[in-house]
């Protein structure tokens, strides 16, 4: 966004969150909603529609989460998330971006790869393809993989160790940057047909690359897209986590259970980046979100009742064994939690303990209470209210967090969608807080997150800039 005035409101972005899973996501069981269209994500209908409400809404993009599998360690079997309708049958999020691209022209869309599974050079040219295709709409979710179901699917028999995964990664942005930055000189592309040259072979430069992890040896895959490397996408709060959005990420996807809890995460991250040398203000926090808006309190509450009602108990229980790696089925599942020091109860306690005093509850947990609350927003925030009351706590977030805005996840689609294109945007409008249009309509994803016409390349201070073309030349060590 363009910088602010002195003493002027911070504006923010909102982006949708959503999965290509067939089945909610976020929110096992609520497919049950007779409204609900999660069922529908199989065909482009779904993604276009949510596309063209994006950009009614003016969010700013698509944030594509991914598995490539679901989760089997809630009683050691898929079963539960099968019968949820939540981390399965996924469809590739690549798939899905040039259909959308096709019936809007600024909102952007963020896609999920793994830097654990994925070729460089494949993975280079899908999102160079992509960016190429929506002009320059595209940014990379950057994620290492740790689920065992997922390493198992691809054929290894265990994920690699946390810190290595990202040494991997490490190399692997190496590569990349090298495949889309120094390959290609921005004016190779000449169509001459009187010389009959397309592409200038004497600006088109061979990648070199042999270390720990990777070899190539190869011109990069494609010409020079609108903003060469898409825009660079993570999440991860682990110490290894923030050193690698400090060095790559444009845009940090965060949580936490209270404003302060997040707030030191993102002071830190900052300080790292600002320490490498990078605009600390460059890199920009979106604080993951769920909501229930009405137009009354009482239509809200309807809502959450309903939601309620729909929920899939033992799939949120299943949920969260996955995201934690323990294994609840041992509890039964109206009996309060007893921790008696078996392998994860510590921590199941300290969890427990910090996400009640976050939602402000008070009395004994039980699965059923963890399965709900894991259904209905999960780990992340989900107030209901009115789009006044919604807003108040949007705004306590971006003041008392220091975030740039919110990935918002769906209770219901397209129904959860069309309140906050038709509720909640208005009112953040009205308070100064959003924008009436996009910032360079028509422009890249890099032009309307920075604000900046013409602001289409990773910005100088980016560690991925050294490898710029020019830069190749003076240094030959960065292609070797």
């Amino acid at each position: 966004m363009a910088t602010e005035g002195l003493g002027a409101k911070k504006r923010i972005f909102l982006n949708f969150f959503d999965h290509g899973c067939t089945g909610s996501h976020m929110s096992p069981g609520l497919w049950r909603d007779p409204d609900d269209k999660g069922k529908t994500k199989d065909t482009l209908e779904y993604w276009i529609n949510l596309a063209k409400l994006a950009e009614k809404g003016r969010i700013s993009f698509i944030f594509l989460a991914d598995s490539y599998n679901t989760h089997e360690i809630y009683g050691g079997t898929y079963e539960h998330m099968l019968r949820a309708g939540a981390h399965v049958s996924t469809l590739d999020p690549m798939t899905l971006v040039s259909a959308m691209a096709a019936v809007t022209k600024t909102v952007g869309f963020g896609v999920t790869a793994s830097t654990s599974y994925l070729t460089p050079f494949t993975l280079a040219r899908t999102l160079s393809s992509l960016d190429h295709l929506t002009n320059g709409r595209v940014a990379w979710n950057v994620v290492t993989s740790w689920s065992k179901s997922t390493a198992k699917a691809l054929g290894y028999d265990d994920v690699v160790p946390h810190d290595e995964r990202y040494a991997v990664a490490e190399e692997y942005m190496d590569l990349m940057y090298k495949l889309w930055e120094s390959s290609w000189g921005p004016d190779s592309p000449i169509w001459d047909r009187e010389r009959r040259i397309a592409f200038d072979p004497e600006k088109v430069k061979k990648i070199e690359h042999k270390a720990k992890y990777f070899k190539a040896s190869t011109i990069g895959p494609l010409h020079p897209s609108p903003q060469r490397s898409p825009v660079i996408f993570q999440a991860g709060t682990s110490k290894s986590g923030k050193s690698f959005a400090a060095k790559h990420a444009e845009a940090v996807y965060i949580g936490g259970l209270v404003p302060s809890q997040t707030k030191a995460n993102v002071a830190e991250i900052r300080a790292a980046a600002a320490a490498r040398g990078r605009d600390p203000a460059s890199v920009k926090f979106f604080f993951g979100i769920s909501c229930i808006l009405g137009k009354t309190l009482e239509e809200a509450q309807a809502k959450y009742d309903r939601a309620k009602e729909n929920c899939d108990i033992v799939g949120g229980l299943a949920q969260f064994s996955g995201y934690t790696g323990i294994d609840l089925s041992r509890f039964p599942i109206d009996e309060v939690f007893e921790l008696k020091g078996e392998p994860g109860d510590d921590a199941v306690h300290s969890f427990l303990d910090n996400f009640g005093k976050a939602i402000g509850h008070t009395d004994a947990w039980t699965p059923r209470k963890l399965g709900e609350k894991m259904a209905l927003g999960g780990f992340h925030p989900c107030p209901v209210g009115t789009a006044e009351m919604v807003a108040d706590v949007f705004e306590k977030w971006i003041d008392e967090a220091d975030i740039d805005g919110f990935n918002i996840a769906y209770i219901n689609t397209p129904g959860s969608q069309e309140d906050i294109v038709e509720l909640l945007v208005p009112e953040l409008m009205k308070r100064g807080r959003m924008w009436e249009n996009y910032d360079v309509e028509g422009g890249t994803l890099r032009e309307n997150i920075y604000g900046e016409k013409g602001k289409t390349d990773l910005p100088p201070d980016h560690y991925g800039s050294k490898f710029k073309y020019p830069k190749m030349e003076k240094n030959k060590r960065l292609c070797k």
